[in-house]
């Protein structure tokens, strides 16, 4: 039976609403057409759908099963028109993002200057949380998609079927302050940091967890003397002569331009650590958060407005 599937759309909307007025100005039709795609599905269907009185209507047992049927292509239909609207109003609307502490200071912040410049009737939303926290968030369909940085393999393990999309890499360095001159000029072991007071990020954290790794890799354990909760409080706490840090590089920059800190030297090499994006395939991301996501997929050759170095693509 070909059946127009606007006849479907008054049905779904008269039984959502339980009211035929209600649904005609819904549906922006007037309430006699409403009437009338009724009766006329009623007769090519050849049962009762509603029940008609004062108050309203309601679904017939035949009129409910229809209704279980097309509920879901309805609402699919619905959000796919929502989605030609917004991209029509030259994508407004709404772009959720999960990023980490270190992904939003120096990677995201010059990606959303430019993409409000472009897009600017999008609201853009920054979930700042952990690593951990801001997968979670991901995949219980809170974000469009999340910036994070590696390692993940953990986080990989509680999520299933994710993207996941290198867009950016940093370089991670050991920093110290006066109180450890002597150190300045050597190539130093892991084994000899441990010596001496160490800082860094605390448990559980993505940063945390590259460190405990790579001293695991040489058969060390990581025992800091203060541990905090966010990459920016390490150099301010290194120039204080409170130990020796592992920080970002970026988060080091400008306590090593002043001469506050100093790099030091490793006998081995610190592998990079990736900014990747994860996306959730579940989720289909409205017109707006795809023009995001592939901005992402572009380098950006400018620092932010306040003159903050942001990291690069390579």
């Amino acid at each position: 039976m070909d059946i127009s599937f606007d006849y479907y759309k008054v049905f779904y909307e008269v039984a959502r609403c339980q009211n035929i007025t209600q649904a005609a100005l819904n549906l922006c039709l007037t309430q006699p057409t409403v009437t009338k795609y009724i009766h006329n599905l009623e007769d090519m269907l050849q049962c009762k759908l509603f029940n008609r009185s004062q108050k309203g209507v309601t679904l017939t047992d035949e009129g409910r099963i229809l209704f279980r049927q097309i509920k879901r292509p309805c609402q699919q239909m619905g959000r796919a028109e929502e989605l030609l609207k917004e991209y029509t109003n030259s994508q407004s609307g709404k772009v959720s993002i999960g990023a980490s502490e270190l992904t939003m200071r120096f990677f995201l912040l010059p990606y959303i200057e430019q993409f409000q410049q472009r897009f600017p009737n999008v609201t853009v939303q920054i979930h700042s949380n952990s690593a951990p926290i801001t997968a979670s968030s991901l995949k219980a369909g809170e974000n469009d998609f999340a910036v994070i940085i590696s390692p993940i393999h953990e986080i990989m393990k509680e999520l299933d079927l994710v993207h996941v999309m290198p867009v950016s890499e940093f370089q991670d360095i050991v920093i110290a302050g006066n109180r450890f001159s002597e150190l300045q000029n050597r190539t130093l072991s892991l084994e000899e940091l441990c010596m001496h007071p160490l800082v860094s990020m605390e448990s559980g954290t993505t940063t945390r967890l590259f460190w405990d790794n790579l001293f695991e890799e040489q058969g060390l354990d990581l025992h800091p003397s203060i541990e905090v909760s966010s990459n920016d409080l390490i150099a301010p706490t290194v120039s204080h002569n409170l130990g020796i840090g592992f920080v970002p590089s970026e988060f080091a920059r400008n306590y090593l331009l002043n001469y506050r800190v100093f790099q030091l030297h490793l006998n081995i090499p610190i592998p990079k650590r990736q900014i990747l994006v994860l996306q959730n395939p579940m989720r289909p991301l409205t017109p707006a958060a795809q023009a995001f996501l592939d901005m992402l997929k572009q380098p950006v050759q400018e620092s932010i407005g306040n003159g903050q170095p942001v990291l690069l693509h390579p």
